[in-house]
Formats: C-alpha cells, sequence, structure tokens
C-alpha cells in the first residue's frame, strides 16, 4: 500500500487542482503547530499527512494535556486509561479543536465524552465494503464515479463500537454489521465548540481485497475514472489499493480544513465549497 498512497498523493493534488483548488490552498495555508499528530502504538497517520502536504507536530500520548494549541488533534491507535489525556482531550473540544481518534483511541473517547461510545466487540483480520449515504461521508470518500466500491481494512482485534444520543453515523459497512454486529466505520458528533471524529481500524490501511474485474484493473483505469492524466512519479498499482489509498488521503485532507464540518461553532476559518473535492470531470460517471 506503501506505493499506492504515494501515487494515490499526486492523483489527489492533480484532481483537487482542477475540481476543488480551494480545499488545496486551505491545505498549502495551514500553519506548522495547526495540526497535531499523538504518537500511536500502531497507526500512523503521521505518514500520511506528508503525502497531501499538510505540516505537522508529532507529540506523545503524555503531552495531550500540556499541550497548548492546534485546530486539529489526529490520536492514532492506543489504549487510553490515563486521566491527564483524557481531561487534556475533553478541554481541546470543549475549547473548539477537531478531535480524530482511530481504532483503540476509541477508549480516549468514551472517557473524555462519556455516554457517546461503547466498544462492544472485536474483528478479525479482515476486509469490507463500505456505504456512504452522507454527504459528509461522500465528499471525505470523494470516489464519485459509477460502480465504485469503496473498502475499508479491519485490523486484527478492532474495536467494534455502538453509538448514543447525539453521534451521527457518517460511514458505515452492512457487510461488516453481518459479520460483527455494528455497522459503523466512522461517526461524529458535537462536544461544546469543538467536535470528535471516530474510525474503526486505521486511517494507515495496510491490505484490501481484489473482489471482481475491476478491482484488479491498474493505474490507468482508476485514472480515467478520477479524469486525472498520468506523471513519471506514479507507480502502477490496483484499482482497489488506489481507491483505498486515496479514500483516506481525501479523508484526511477534509479533516485537516479550516471548516466546521459538525459543529458551527468550533475553531473555523474560511468555507470549503460543498462539492467534493473529486468529483469527476465528466458528469457521466458520476454516480
Amino acid at each position: 500500500m506503501k506505493s499506492a498512497y504515494a501515487t494515490s498523493g499526486k492523483i489527489f493534488e492533480q484532481v483537487s487542482m482542477y475540481n476543488s483548488p480551494a480545499l488545496l490552498d486551505q491545505l498549502r495555508a495551514i500553519p506548522q503547530g495547526d495540526i497535531v499528530v499523538v504518537q500511536g502504538t500502531y497507526d500512523h497517520i503521521e505518514q500520511l499527512l506528508p503525502t497531501i502536504k499538510v505540516p505537522f507536530e508529532l507529540i506523545q500520548p503524555d503531552e495531550i494535556k500540556k499541550h497548548n494549541g492546534g485546530r486539529v488533534m489526529f490520536v492514532n491507535c492506543r489504549t487510553y486509561g490515563d486521566g491527564n489525556a483524557v481531561e487534556g482531550a475533553a478541554r481541546f473540544v470543549e475549547e473548539g479543536g477537531r478531535l480524530v481518534t482511530t481504532d483503540w483511541a476509541v477508549s480516549l473517547a468514551t472517557r473524555a465524552f462519556p455516554g457517546k461510545l461503547s466498544k462492544v466487540n472485536e474483528t478479525t483480520d479482515d476486509v469490507v465494503e463500505i456505504q456512504c449515504h452522507t454527504d459528509i461521508a461522500r465528499r471525505f470518500v470523494g470516489l464519485n464515479y459509477a460502480q465504485c466500491h469503496p473498502k475499508w481494512w479491519l485490523e486484527s482485534s478492532s474495536h467494534i463500537y455502538t453509538i448514543k444520543n447525539g453521534v451521527t453515523p457518517l460511514i458505515t459497512s452492512e457487510e461488516m454489521k453481518e459479520k460483527y454486529g455494528q455497522p459503523y466505520v466512522l461517526v461524529g458528533f458535537g462536544a461544546g465548540k469543538g467536535e470528535v471524529f471516530h474510525f474503526i481500524s486505521h486511517l494507515e490501511l495496510q491490505r484490501t481485497q481484489l473482489r471482481n474485474k475491476q478491482d484488479k484493473a491498474g493505474l490507468e483505469a482508476f485514472l480515467e475514472k478520477m479524469g486525472a492524466s498520468k506523471t513519471a512519479e506514479m507507480d502502477d498499482a490496483t484499482v482497489a489499493e488506489l481507491e483505498a489509498a486515496y479514500s483516506t488521503l481525501n479523508t484526511l485532507a477534509h479533516l485537516c480544513s479550516p471548516t466546521p464540518i459538525l459543529n458551527a461553532g468550533m475553531k473555523s476559518a474560511t468555507t470549503l465549497p460543498t462539492t467534493g473535492a473529486t468529483a469527476s470531470a465528466k458528469s457521466k460517471r458520476l454516480v
């Protein structure tokens, strides 16, 4: 997947320049310190942000409480029981920050914001097809061509969770629900002046599955679907790999944007366009 991410970063920039230059301009204008990544045990969001040229500050879990500043905080997969980290995360959101947690860091979200999420089960190493039934999900994933079937990798022992009052399902998976009892891949909720997003498994996806002929096609096929052109820096990969890599990079881009996604009261700047950053250049390809 490493090569797929590098190539998808090139495609993301090219497609965004054509379809959503405002988003790209906002990413390029992000100052150092605005995006904070908390070191995890497994997920590695800090390895993806350079692919979309977003600067960030990497901190350790024990620095969450004492860290001063930042607008978006990504918390990589790791179990949290430290009250200082919980207190720091809660204050960060209450004051208008955007907190993004992945997989085992659901423990941070559940402790900082009781009554929102609850772990109920675990997965095996698996890949499931996802559904994007919300405008936010479609904008995040950014794969708007016909016959698109994006997939999500589930780490072994990823934490299945339920949602409670005030939590919005954003990306779901009927396949995951059939196998593990709950459909929630990405959910979000507002708290204080800020907002919280939680993903099952990792944003740094490790693999995907080739389920049909379209999945097995190569770079040229994906470029045609996205309305993009091949460059010398792009390496060949399957459509399934490129869909997985592109969708996570596009999601990260929107999570880094200075526009509130759920909570209009959070720290914000300019307004993003309402259309997805990866809308196809040819309307006949749209779903």
